[in-house]
């Protein structure tokens, strides 16, 4: 096993000269960001930055994102990115908090932090792309100017390799400490369950790079087995749909929604995806019809995956060949192991319902600096998800839902999956979202927030029978509410927003 930095240094040996990134902004060979990443390391160190220093990456999914992360790689520090839509305050606590001793960040990014840099007493730099900067802060002049080769600083497999912050959806977002070691297991696990081949692969990013699942799950997998990656900054449908014929890519990855969007969009007479050969989803939980619809319009089986940011990438995934089980997340790969728990934390028998814990190589150190959500989150048998499932007789495990979303009505429990997956069925509904509502008699009710396909018509009172059809009454939607624009935020529906409306009196905001 190798450490990060190992890894791009093996590359560069044996694949100089292949395509690494392809983006708006131009190709790099691996040799090509080898010595981009050399000269962004020599810029580091040149302003004090070394080995376990935390350094935030307040980027975009651009390629310098690519090589602010791996020159960290080489240098020893840490790289924290941060997500290129966190402001003020969300940047006050993560970067007070984590000690942070340099920030690089661009145009786009810039404004924003430049407006509180101040405040920051640890800082040693500040280090922005794009010109229209004081001299000693402009990135571009500095990496023209620094030398493109740098001996790599020696590290351990236990040293903090990368900083990840959750999403935040309670409270301020958390940094996950990652190990080398955690990050090299998951992605040796990755390139072996996937059946990648080295050198061969073509992946399409289209995930934001501020993610474990876009910078780990997919541009680290695509480095560790020598393949290119066309790197999208943002999503856009009909370009991601497009680049996969025009690149002839191998291997998509992404959530959910973006499947939705590809299976209302895709045109099979502009659209060819003959390529694909590896396609993945996780994330958020699976619309089956969604699935089997993209799966009917491409050729590829989509394989669904299970993992977390704490436990560095895809620790779950269906077998690529043999027994596959529809809703099942799959089995664990690699060193990865997976035990139900009750309430009380003690091991359920196949079949029963409980909390999903993660064990194995790929579980993070913890929350750095956070002593008390540390203990409350890692423990003896693993990361606690917050995820409802069951295991089967197999092995297989199927996710329920998050236990934070599960809807209590009545004295009934309400899985929004289950709901939403009979709701993808009617062909009427193109985006779906089931969420608490609150009630006055039953505390609260479940509501199916849901964005109709162009030209497909369907009242509210049709797709509440509908769902009534297929399930049991208490399951049914006590309403449907639709709406033209669904709050989506890195390709998943921000159910927040949609319960936040609701308890304030409406969704107007969403309708045109």
């Amino acid at each position: 096993m190798e450490i990060l930095s190992q890894i791009l240094a093996r590359n560069v040996r044996l694949v100089p000269d292949r395509a690494f990134i392809v983006a708006e902004e131009g190709t790099w060979t691996y040799r090509a960001f080898a010595e981009a990443t050399a000269r962004m390391a020599n810029v580091l160190s040149a302003r004090g930055i070394g080995k376990g220093d935390r350094v935030g990456l307040y980027l975009p999914s651009t390629p310098l994102m690519a090589i602010s992360f791996w020159a960290c790689q080489r240098l020893g520090a840490v790289p924290a990115p941060l997500s290129a839509m966190f402001r003020h305050a969300e940047l006050r606590a993560i970067v007070a908090r984590t000690g942070m001793r340099a920030v690089v960040a661009d145009g786009s990014t810039w404004p924003y932090f430049s407006e509180i840099r101040g405040e920051f007493a640890g800082l040693a730099a500040c280090l922005v792309a794009g010109g229209g900067v004081a001299e000693e802060d402009d990135l571009d002049a500095a990496m023209r100017e620094a030398a493109a080769t740098f001996e790599d600083v020696a590290c351990a497999f236990d040293d903090t390799a990368s900083l990840f912050f959750t999403s935040g959806t309670t409270g301020t977002p958390k940094g996950t400490a990652q190990s080398h070691f955690n990050i090299a297991s998951t992605l040796r696990d990755m390139m072996v369950s996937h059946r990648t081949r080295f050198g061969e692969e073509v992946y399409l990013c289209a995930v934001p790079l501020f993610t474990n699942f876009g910078l780990t799950v997919t541009l680290n997998l695509c480095l560790y087995t020598g393949g290119t990656i066309v790197l999208h900054e943002r999503w856009d449908t009909e370009r991601v749909l497009s680049d996969i014929g025009r690149y002839r890519a191998t291997y998509f990855g992404g959530t959910p929604t973006m499947y939705v969007y590809m299976v209302n969009d895709h045109d099979p007479a502009r659209h060819d995806l003959s390529s694909l050969r590896i396609c993945t989803t996780g994330g958020s939980p699976v619309p089956q019809p969604v699935i089997r619809r993209f799966e009917e319009m491409s050729g590829v089986k989509v394989t669904q995956v299970y993992g977390s940011t704490e436990t560095c990438g895809q620790n779950v995934m269906e077998p690529t060949a043999g027994i596959r089980k529809p809703g099942s997340a799959g089995l664990p790969v690699g060193s990865s192991r997976i035990v139900i728990v009750d309430d009380d934390g003690n091991a359920v028998p196949a079949g029963e319902i409980g909390e999903v814990i993660i064990g194995g190589d790929c579980v993070a150190k913890g929350y750095l600096g956070d002593e008390e959500a540390t203990a409350a989150a890692f423990g003896p048998l693993g990361w606690k998800s917050g995820d409802l499932g069951f295991v089967d007789a197999d092995g297989f495990l199927f996710i329920v839902d998050r236990k934070k979303d599960v809807i209590i009505t009545g004295g009934h429990n309400i899985y929004p999956l289950e709901v939403e997956s009979v709701l993808y069925r009617h062909p009427a509904v193109a985006m779906c979202a089931v969420v608490p509502a609150p009630d006055a008699e039953r505390g609260e009710i479940p509501v199916a927030v849901v964005v109709l396909n162009e030209g497909v018509s369907a009242s509210a009172e049709d797709l509440r029978q509908w769902c009534r059809q297929e399930l049991a009454a208490y399951k049914a939607p006590r309403r449907v509410e639709i709406i033209d624009d669904m709050p989506v935020e890195a390709a998943k529906i921000r159910k927040r927003d949609l319960v936040a409306a609701l308890k304030e009196g409406g969704l107007g905001k969403f309708r045109r």
